[in-house]
């Protein structure tokens, strides 16, 4: 693969982030009494939502952008001789908003997707341990703050009604910021990691 595609396919790393919280924000403005601590992102794409059409639009848009963004990504551990293993983060992403887009919330099957969460914070943790590399020392460092970030879902299992009832919205903005942080990271640090190769 040209190293101008590859570069292409990382630079969605940066892209999907910013459709994402732009739709949010706009998705919101779109719904009276919305809270963006309270609820949920799903509940702007939820079946008759004013904004449904809008976020299937943009979830579908982030999940199948994930695809070059994954082929770049590949492409890189590759040529570098980096493990694999972390991008099933990536795999664990696509298939989750991929379920989200196809099942709004309001479906019965909206909820099952909850295990693939667990792929994708498997992603940032395993980036952190296994690429050891001196150039993706700050791509460690902020793949492990991004798996931190998304472990303030366990929150939600806290039994506090307050909590449940009023921070619901929050909570689940940790996993989606957690993300974000790696998708910048990984975009950024493979990149540079290119560079690099190029010069030698």
């Amino acid at each position: 693969m040209k190293q101008s595609i590859t570069r292409f396919f990382l630079f969605q790393g940066l892209l999907i982030p910013f459709i994402f919280w732009l739709s949010v924000i706009v998705a919101g403005m779109q719904n009276e009494n919305y809270s963006h601590v309270r609820d949920t992102i799903s509940a702007l794409g939820a079946i008759g939502a004013k904004s449904e059409n809008l976020m299937e639009i943009s979830t579908w848009l982030c999940s199948l952008l994930s695809i070059p963004f994954l082929i770049g990504l590949f492409n890189v551990c590759r040529q570098e001789k980096l493990k694999k293993a972390p991008l099933l983060g990536i795999v664990g992403f696509t298939v989750m908003l991929g379920w989200a887009a196809f099942y709004h919330s309001g479906n019965p099957m909206h909820s099952k997707s909850g295990p693939i969460l667990l792929l994708l914070l498997l992603g940032p943790l395993l980036s952190a341990i296994l690429w050891k590399r001196k150039e993706l020392k700050n791509l460690r460092m902020l793949s492990l703050i991004s798996f931190f970030i998304m472990l303030f879902i366990l929150i939600r299992a806290i039994p506090s009604e307050t909590i449940q009832m009023n921070y619901t919205g929050l909570i689940q903005r940790f996993v989606h910021f957690g993300w974000t942080v790696w998708f910048i990271a990984l975009s950024l640090g493979f990149l540079r990691l290119l560079n690099i190769s190029v010069k030698k």
